[in-house]
């Protein structure tokens, strides 16, 4: 049986703009002062979603993750 930890919410969140006027979700989760990890999802058409955050221990670990371009949250703004 995997292991998860309790859910936890972003303390952070921004669309972070990036090349030819492109912007990318990103978010942050857990301790800003632990080890950072940053999370990428599986590709096309899918998203972070939040269940990723629970594979990570929140008080050891910085947790960013991101949509990949044309993924996840920003197909809510097109």
């Amino acid at each position: 049986m995997t292991h998860l930890f309790p859910e936890i919410h972003a303390f952070t969140s921004e669309m972070l703009t990036v090349s030819n006027g492109n912007s990318l979700y990103l978010e942050q989760t857990g301790n800003p002062r632990g080890i950072p990890v940053l999370y990428l999802h599986g590709g096309p058409g899918a998203g972070i979603g939040k269940d990723y955050r629970r594979f990570f221990d929140p008080d050891k670990y910085w947790i960013i993750g991101y949509d990949q371009r044309g993924c996840g949250k920003i197909n809510a703004f097109w």
